[in-house]
């Protein structure tokens, strides 16, 4: 990848997506909440797509929803809400008695129902596909790990990810990405929550006693299935390390620690043909995958593909050898995912984008999907997790509105 290449498709996917105009009739988006991620998640996005436009914004403060339309160029401010096709930022609800009365109400269910889809976006993307494709490619899952952080100091004190009245804590925000990865490379199968441990801020991150003490700030989890596969998850909202590592403990600093969000596959052990120089011993590899930066992969993103070689002879290895490659996937690899439309500076949430109004439009696309059951079964692992984590479970909404 050249330094010129990197350069322009940054500066097209986040600083000046270009604008495409509309054409025919397009998909007229409104802004639930004046949220910080509307405009790299949809905004952005939007001006790039001919047929989708960012109409309107409302939020529980209508004050702030105008200054937010005035600064983003959206013509309308609604005073309410009202039932419309919805792309749902992740995770789509509180828990999974939130999730499973919002994905499995009848009009969701229906056969006339509005599009309705939990915004994990980075599925959408041609490199994460790829990843999976070179999983699938080598055996059966053995075991599975993903790890993402955010550094100390990038989330404000008063941010709603430290408020547990909103469904805050760290798996409801990028930990909620790692664990969508690893049952993604799981292929959804349903998982048990085997162990798992969380920290506290050491300072009262928000407003109340419960949110000090029930909202991690870190999170890990050891996960299994009934086939026997393992998976692990690692995430941070308030990442530190300790610095310089050359000094005595006592002595170094906390410093904000920065991380690439990654996914790594390996692989059960699987046997090929056999090599001609060596007749009568078999030959067997395991191959591990790993997807760096597959949150932000436009960026920049690698995939690696580690396969490991021996060569058994009555119950002892006689050679062994590694092989690695790389791979890259700004744009469709898989011709039956390929659209012909899918450019190399589009982010994960133009990807996802181009799916929903495909959706909405009743047409093929990539075919990449996030469906309500999964979305539930997401929920589910998450409140387990909370619980062996020995917090509560985020607490169900108090508004409802009749539908």
């Amino acid at each position: 990848m050249s330094l010129l290449s990197f350069l322009q498709r940054s500066y097209r996917a986040i600083i000046n997506p270009p604008d495409r105009g509309t054409k025919g009739d397009p998909v007229r988006f409104g802004l639930l909440g004046a949220s910080t991620i509307a405009p790299l998640a949809l905004i952005g996005p939007a001006k790039s797509h001919p047929e989708a436009i960012v109409a309107a914004v409302a939020a529980r403060d209508r004050g702030h929803a105008v200054k937010y339309a005035q600064k983003h160029a959206i013509p309308i401010v609604h005073d309410t809400y009202e039932g419309k096709h919805v792309l749902l930022e992740k995770p789509a609800t509180s828990n999974a008695a939130d999730a499973e009365k919002l994905f499995r109400h009848p009009l969701a269910a229906g056969p006339h129902a509005p599009v309705l889809v939990e915004a994990f976006h980075y599925q959408f993307h041609p490199a994460w596909q790829t990843f999976l494709n070179e999983v699938r490619q080598a055996g059966s899952v053995e075991a599975v790990d993903s790890r993402q952080t955010i550094p100390f100091g990038a989330l404000a004190p008063e941010d709603i990810r430290f408020d547990f009245g909103l469904g805050g804590g760290c798996l409801m925000d990028v930990g909620t990405y790692a664990l969508s990865a690893v049952r993604q490379v799981l292929d959804r199968e349903p998982v048990q929550v085997v162990h798992a441990t969380h920290q506290t801020l050491r300072t009262k991150p928000f407003r109340d006693e419960l949110s000090t003490c029930q909202i991690d700030k870190s999170i890990t989890a050891s996960l299994s299935t009934s086939s026997g596969k393992a998976a692990t998850i690692t995430a941070d909202i308030a990442s530190t390390c300790e610095w310089p590592s050359c000094l005595p403990q006592s002595w170094r600093f906390n410093i904000p620690h920065v991380t690439i969000p990654m996914c790594q596959a390996v692989m059960e052990e699987v046997p090929l043909d056999a090599l001609s120089e060596f007749k009568g011993a078999e030959h067997r590899m395991r191959r591990t995958v790993t997807i760096w930066n597959y949150i932000l992969p436009v960026v920049w993103h690698r995939i690696d593909i580690s396969e490991n070689h021996r060569i058994v002879s009555e119950g002892k290895d006689i050679k062994q050898w590694k092989e690695t490659r790389f791979v890259k996937a700004y744009e469709w690899t898989d011709s039956e995912k390929d659209t012909g439309l899918y450019e190399d500076w589009w982010t994960t949430w133009r990807c996802q984008l181009e799916e929903f109004v495909n959706r909405v439009k009743g047409r093929k696309g990539s075919g990449v999907w996030v469906d309500a059951e999964e979305s539930i079964a997401q929920m589910l692992a998450i409140d387990e997790i909370y619980r062996k984590a020995g917090l509560q479970v985020r607490p169900s909404i108090t508004y409802e509105h009749s539908l």
